[in-house]
């Protein structure tokens, strides 16, 4: 059986320990692959009374500190000579990853999990299960490294 080679692959980031790891499992297979690596930071809109008319200001401070830290993190953690770019785009963050993985070509999305199950999940949902759902590439998705117990 013959697989379609990765060229493209697009990592969420949002600076948790989750996302990190899932960079890590990203930039070993773009490495391994000759992939290229997008690292994307999603911003979500946040609800301001119409009078508070600083929303812009504020907006325009997080898009800028949200590309200093992309960059930095790219510095810091990818390597052997992994192209990776950077992208900030605002938005509910699944329908944002979904859309910048379909306008960008993206072969595979490789995002973490926190991990979270049961009565958590059901109300607050995950963004990453929303995403296997609705992405038309595959998606990797990277749980939290847990200490192994030896008893």
């Amino acid at each position: 059986m013959k697989t379609a080679a990765v060229t493209h692959i697009l990592v969420p980031v949002d600076f948790s320990t989750a996302s990190l790891g899932a960079l890590a499992h990203a930039e070993e297979l773009a490495h391994r692959s000759g992939a290229d690596l997008t690292l994307l930071y999603v911003i979500e809109p946040v609800v301001a009374p119409m009078e508070f008319n600083a929303a812009a200001i504020i907006d325009a401070n997080q898009t800028a500190l949200a590309e200093n830290k992309l960059e930095a993190l790219v510095a810091a953690e990818v390597r052997h000579g992994v192209e990776a770019n950077t992208m900030v785009a605002e938005g509910e963050a699944s329908a944002t990853i979904i859309e910048v993985a379909s306008e960008r070509a993206v072969d595979l999305i490789v995002m973490g999990t926190h991990g979270h199950s049961g009565l958590r999940h059901l109300l607050l949902g995950s963004k990453a299960e929303r995403v296997v759902r609705g992405a038309t590439c595959p998606v990797m998705t990277v749980g939290p490294i847990r200490d192994r117990d030896d008893s």
